[in-house]
C-alpha cells in the first residue's frame, strides 16, 4: 500500500493561495517543473507569504489518469503575478496528514483517489486539492520526508 490512511492525523488547514508553474498529464517530471519555478523567483518572492514551498495536485480525471500538478509558493494575492503562473485556492477543510511512500507523483495521485477517503468538503461533488508543504531549506524535488494533506469530510 502506498498510503497508510488508517492512523493518519487530521488538522484543519487551508484558505490560502498557491501560485506556481503547472503541468497537466499522467506523469510529472518534478525536477524539471521545480527548476522552471526559478524563472519566476522574483515575482513569487514579491508576493510570497512565508518561505515554504508547496505542490498541489487537483483536477484528477479518473478515466484517463490525468491530473494537474502545480509547484509553487503561498502568495498573499494573485494580483500582479506573471500571467504564466497558475494560482490555486486551497480551501479551508479538514485534511488527513499522510506520509506516503511512493515512486512517482502519478502513482501517489491514483492511489489517493482509490483510497476510501471522501475528498469533498461539501455536497457538490467538487474535490478539493491535495497538497504537500515543504520547509524552506528542503529540496522539493526529493521524495523523502514529505507530508501530504488530503481533504476529508468533516462529520
Amino acid at each position: 500500500m502506498v498510503l497508510d490512511t488508517h492512523e493518519s492525523e487530521t488538522e484543519r488547514h487551508g484558505d490560502f493561495l498557491i501560485a506556481g508553474v503547472a503541468h497537466r498529464g499522467t506523469e510529472v517530471d518534478e525536477s524539471a517543473l521545480w527548476a522552471s519555478l526559478d524563472d519566476y523567483a522574483d515575482d513569487l518572492d514579491a508576493h510570497a507569504v512565508g518561505t515554504d514551498y508547496y505542490s498541489v495536485m487537483f483536477d484528477v480525471d479518473a478515466d484517463s489518469g490525468e491530473f494537474t500538478y502545480v509547484a509553487g509558493r503561498e502568495v498573499d494575492s494573485a494580483d500582479d503575478l506573471s500571467p504564466e503562473l497558475t494560482v490555486v485556492e486551497i480551501p479551508e477543510a479538514t485534511y488527513a496528514v499522510l506520509q506516503p511512500d511512493y515512486e512517482s507523483i502519478d502513482e501517489m495521485i491514483l492511489q489517493i483517489h482509490e483510497e476510501d477517503l471522501d475528498h469533498t468538503d461539501d455536497d457538490d461533488g467538487v474535490r478539493n486539492p491535495i497538497f504537500e508543504r515543504y520547509e524552506t531549506r528542503r529540496d522539493p524535488s526529493t521524495h523523502a520526508d514529505r507530508e501530504i494533506y488530503v481533504p476529508v469530510r468533516d462529520d
